[in-house]
């Protein structure tokens, strides 16, 4: 019988996605008794698997963060320069547009990194119509 340490390299190879065949292959086991010792640790997998999971969100929103940012960084400066130069001149209107661009670039960033829990946070809008009331 294996030790618990492959069946532990079992059970974090699985919450990382991989096949049986390749967790009986890494360890050097059947694939029958990977999918056994699995179904005993399954609690183990799906902690780790949302262990996971978490630091994948974690690492993806210090990536959003550090976009928003640059961008924030971008708009201010934009701004700024806009602010020093009369609109007479055609590559102030670039600037404009580039403005524009960026403004939207943030707001999409801001709207796409709304978390559903979020969302599941907002209050539901209640309508109450009044039956003697006709549009």
């Amino acid at each position: 019988m294996k030790d618990t340490e492959t069946k532990l390299t079992c059970v974090k190879l699985r919450a990382k996605g991989k096949s049986l065949a390749t967790i009986a292959d890494t360890v050097g086991v059947r694939r029958q008794t990977v999918a056994n010792w699995l179904c005993e640790h399954e609690e183990d997998v799906e902690d780790l698997k949302a262990i996971e999971l978490d630091a994948l969100r974690e690492a993806c929103w210090m990536t959003t963060q550090a976009r928003i940012q640059r961008l924030s960084t971008r708009l201010e400066q934009i701004t700024a320069e806009l602010e020093k130069r009369d609109f007479s001149d055609v590559p102030t209107a670039k600037l404009v547009e580039l403005e524009l661009k960026t403004r939207a670039e943030l707001a999409k960033e801001f709207a796409e990194h709304r978390s559903e829990e979020e969302l599941a946070k907002t209050e539901p809008v209640t309508i109450i119509m009044n039956p003697d009331v006709h549009p």
